[in-house]
């Protein structure tokens, strides 16, 4: 089992999110994207395991900023109706902001009977299961409040900031965790078989804190291995342990002073006073355990071996879970402090326990491309100012198997860059690498190699940066298709891309016929490539025959400022004015 769908209404910087999950969940975005936030509202409707719990009552951060300001706009047009009380209570619960949390449960055929509960709809077709959190005002309460500060005060755009707190008090509020369109309570009992374990970003100092999470989890873990007989050897071993300490530190004879007594009868009296075992619970002598490696203590490891051994162990303790019909594990950035090597051991693991435990289902964060590039694309779900998507949902099969298997495509780079070109190939991505060297200013421009067929990604990108301050580009060959050409060419009606095509058949010709291109390479490579006699046709013939060796002296001289003549093509020079000065020819 696992959630298949989720949504998320006005948590953070979230307010509206409508994105499929996979049993396994990478989560990519910028920095402050709403990653964590999109982590810690899918724990809101689900049982927490205590390993960082957080709180199922929000507070008025927790609020989507947008949702309060448009709150406050509406009570200030409708001030004279409020305070008149002529404003109908729904038209004003309308205007309030809630947080809501709803998640689809996909269980499998033997599972049917834990989510028996949560059925919301039922047709012929297919059956849905949902859990709802909502964190909403008792409306009665709140109108009443805000009927009276507005009627005591004197309220306006410019001093509504004063009251903003009290005119959206989060006091009045209280969270359910229901059936959604049945509006049931799911009984704590039925909720607890469904839980989740959440390892934030601030782990570094867990192995030296009082809390000792690493230690925790190993409890928790040894635990669940101790069965009844096992816990009797405990016992017994105590005991044992208890005899050699009475034993060596001669214990009866400190307490029986009674041969030295002159108390009459005190020797019937001494000889029942013994030293007894005080034999703690299983938990407290656990507690006597901790974390180590390599025979030494965690807290002499580094931030990488801390952060990796913690969460091996708090993993592996979830396996050991029993009555449960679903665990839900994020984790942000398990890359945190861990080389390149480690990385990989950590996804290894990660993708083995996920298969092997049909219960857990893990969600993570990352900003590395290792933990992006292992696995299945359609896995992955985007956040970028507040808004989410999945690739599975964006993107057809044919284009994420080709993301997926392409090296030269990062993730990251493609979607988040502020200035980025996609090109066809290596001969474009030669050449303006090159030029970008020779230009120290123009540094902060990405170039990736992406073949052909852009329009699935840039409307990717354009998901993403529509409205943002990033740009692309687009260097493309015409190869003889106008319909192509025109396809492409119509996201030019964007303020932040650029499409541009060769109107000859390739690269090369466009870049001999450019100014005085044709003079300046038969004048250095005239000799070297038996170009000095040739017209531009031939050489551009030529080239073609073994692009990427002539490409690469090309750009080799160009970053050494040995073709000081050379100018880029004109649909390539275009691309990069827009990058640089931000208009279109």
């Amino acid at each position: 089992m696992y959630i298949s769908h989720v949504t998320i209404e006005n948590y953070r910087n979230l307010q509206s999110i409508d994105v499929d999950l996979q049993r396994e969940t990478v989560v990519v975005g910028e920095n402050n994207g709403g990653k964590s936030n999109f982590l810690r509202a899918i724990t809101l409707p689900l049982v927490s395991d205590e390993i960082a719990y957080t709180s199922k009552n929000l507070s008025w951060q927790d609020i989507n900023n947008t949702a309060k300001e448009n709150y406050y706009d509406f009570l200030l047009k409708n001030k004279k109706n409020i305070i008149d009380n002529k404003l109908e209570l729904e038209t004003f619960k309308e205007s309030v902001p809630t947080i809501v949390v709803e998640l689809t449960l996909m269980p499998d055929k033997t599972e049917l009977y834990d989510v028996k509960d949560f059925i919301c709809s039922v047709d012929k077709d297919k059956t849905e299961y949902k859990i709802r959190y909502e964190f909403a005002p008792k409306i009665d309460e709140l109108w009443d409040r805000v009927q009276s500060i507005m009627l005591h005060n004197a309220i306006s755009e410019s001093s509504i900031k004063q009251y903003q707190m009290n005119l959206l008090p989060t006091d009045l509020y209280s969270y359910t965790i229901s059936v959604p369109e049945k509006n049931e309570k799911i009984p704590y009992d039925t909720l607890r078989r469904f839980k989740y374990t959440s390892l934030e970003a601030e782990r570094d100092n867990f192995s030296l804190s009082t809390d000792k999470l690493g230690s925790k989890s190993l409890i928790h873990l040894l635990q669940m291995k101790l069965d009844d007989e096992a816990k009797l050897k405990v016992e017994q071993e105590y005991r044992h342990f208890f005899e050699t300490i009475k034993t060596v530190s001669k214990m009866e004879e400190i307490i029986n002073w009674q041969d030295n007594s002159e108390i009459k009868r005190a020797k019937d009296f001494f000889d029942k006073i013994s030293v007894l075992p005080n034999m703690p619970s299983m938990t407290s002598i656990l507690n006597s355990v901790q974390l180590g490696y390599d025979g030494q203590s965690l807290s002499t490891q580094g931030l990488g071996y801390r952060n990796l051994l913690l969460m091996l162990v708090l993993i592996n303790s979830l396996a050991e879970i029993e009555d449960l019909s679903l665990d839900v594990l994020t984790v942000e950035e398990p890359e945190a402090h861990l080389c390149i090597s480690n990385i990989r051991l950590m996804k290894g693991f990660l993708n083995a326990f996920t298969e092997q435990n049909d219960f857990v289902q893990l969600i993570y964060s990352t900003h590395s491309p290792e933990l992006i590039g292992k696995v299945d694309l359609s896995n992955v779900v985007v956040l970028h100012q507040g808004k989410a998507f999945s690739l599975s949902a964006e993107l057809k099969e044919k284009s994420i198997k080709y993301l997926s298997k392409n090296p030269n495509v990062d993730i990251y780079n493609l979607l988040f860059t502020k200035k980025c070109i996609l090109v066809e190939g290596l001969t474009e991505e030669l050449l303006i690498k090159a030029y970008l060297r020779s230009k120290s200013e123009l540094n902060e421009i990405e170039v990736i190699s992406f073949h052909k067929g852009y329009i699935d990604i840039i409307d990717i990108w354009l998901h993403l940066n529509e409205n943002s301050t990033n740009k692309l580009g687009v260097v493309r060959d015409y190869d003889n298709q106008d319909n192509a050409k025109k396809e492409h060419e119509k996201y030019n009606k964007y303020k932040n891309i650029i499409v541009a095509t060769t109107t000859e058949y390739t690269l090369e010709p466009e870049i001999v016929k450019a100014g005085n291109n044709l003079e300046a390479l038969k004048k250095k490579y005239g000799s070297r490539f038996g170009w000095e006699n040739m017209t531009a046709d031939e050489v551009q013939n030529d080239w073609r025959n073994s692009k990427s060796f002539i490409m690469l002296d090309i750009c080799q001289d160009l970053i050494n400022g040995d073709l000081p003549d050379f100018v880029m093509p004109p649909h390539i020079q275009k691309v990069l004015d827009f990058m640089i000065e931000g208009g279109k020819s």
